[in-house]
């Protein structure tokens, strides 16, 4: 207990004081988890603060599948015929889900995408030339166009028998030198974007608008055309291929103490490791391991700080700090 702030716990080694909430009632759910920028997490919905919570989300991991449901279907002082469908339909999905293919990322371009690849725990090998194989994803930073400019025939047979490219960050240069693909850029400032839910299947699973929201406004290279242009083209999808374009590359967002740029830093980390996770390529998370270790009170354990998310929380982080909902 604290005066002025009342009762107050600590999450993340942040004291949180809206221990007392003014109640449930109405609710669809009570508890949202964070969008984790490491893993194959699957966001089915989300809500809360710009969208970057989700109440149903699955992850994957192996063979196998969790599925997490924060929604309140249960305990709930009615009987409810929407939480009533809802639990069938999960109950229904698990069983019959089927684990999707895995792949490896081949990476051609700065430096700082590689960093930030192996920073998700995403197993990456340098593009060397060589013959791309199915079981491998091509992932181009910025640069990585010109890097396989030579190589513009086999890239061409690799898009063809459905192999998966995602370019990040691209430039006008970078893309004509990408001869298979005739995409055309254009510059201009972006700061949000909207675009309707992707379906299940689609290579933008799980993606909204909130991870393509940037709270640091700077010119980027959009796409113009050439491919299924997504929002203001800060997104977009070559229709004949596997092919997604991404304009914000998070690693030129990280480092910086300012909260507007973390924010954006780590909804595009989001949205990059699951747009890598929907070509089969994602990193592993102590998740399993620590359902089988629980948190020991007694001990000062920080494991916030190691396996879902790439940064360090910080009190301006949470921004349900001062409410009592």
């Amino acid at each position: 207990m604290r005066p002025r702030y009342g009762p107050t716990v600590e999450w993340a080694g942040i004291p949180v004081t809206r221990v007392w909430r003014c109640g449930n009632r109405g609710n669809v759910a009570s508890v949202l988890i964070e969008k984790p920028a490491r893993g194959d997490f699957l966001p089915i919905l989300d809500g809360g603060f710009s969208l970057q919570y989700s109440p149903l989300m699955e992850y994957r991991e192996g063979k196998g599948m969790m599925l997490f449901c924060q929604l309140d279907v249960t305990g709930r002082t009615e009987s409810d015929p929407t939480a009533e469908i809802l639990a069938r339909n999960i109950l229904r999905y698990v069983a019959d889900w089927k684990p999707a293919r895995r792949r490896k990322a081949v990476y051609a371009g700065e430096p700082a995408g590689k960093a930030f690849l192996q920073s998700l725990g995403v197993p990456t090998r340098s593009y060397d030339g060589a013959q791309l194989s199915s079981d491998e994803v091509l992932v181009l930073g910025p640069g990585g166009g010109q890097a396989v400019a030579q190589d513009t025939s086999s890239l061409a047979s690799f898009l063809k028998s459905d192999g998966n490219l995602l370019a990040i960050g691209l430039n006008q240069i970078d893309v004509a030198a990408l001869l298979p693909l005739k995409v055309t850029m254009r510059k201009a400032e972006h700061i949000s974007s909207f675009f309707e839910p992707f379906g299940a299947s689609s290579l933008l699973a799980g993606i909204g608008p909130a991870e393509v929201h940037n709270r640091d406004p700077r010119e980027l290279s959009l796409v113009a055309a050439g491919a299924e242009v997504i929002g203001d083209g800060v997104l977009a999808k070559v229709e004949a291929a596997n092919v997604v374009f991404i304009q914000v590359p998070p690693w030129q967002f990280a480092g910086s103490q300012q909260s507007n740029l973390r924010r954006t830093f780590r909804r595009s980390s989001v949205l990059v490791d699951r747009l890598l996770a929907n070509m089969g390529v994602a990193g592993p998370t102590p998740l399993l391991e620590r359902f089988d270790r629980p948190f020991e009170v007694t001990k000062t354990e920080k494991r916030w700080l190691d396996g879902f998310y790439l940064d360090q929380p910080e009190e301006w982080d949470d921004p349900y700090r001062f409410f009592r909902w």
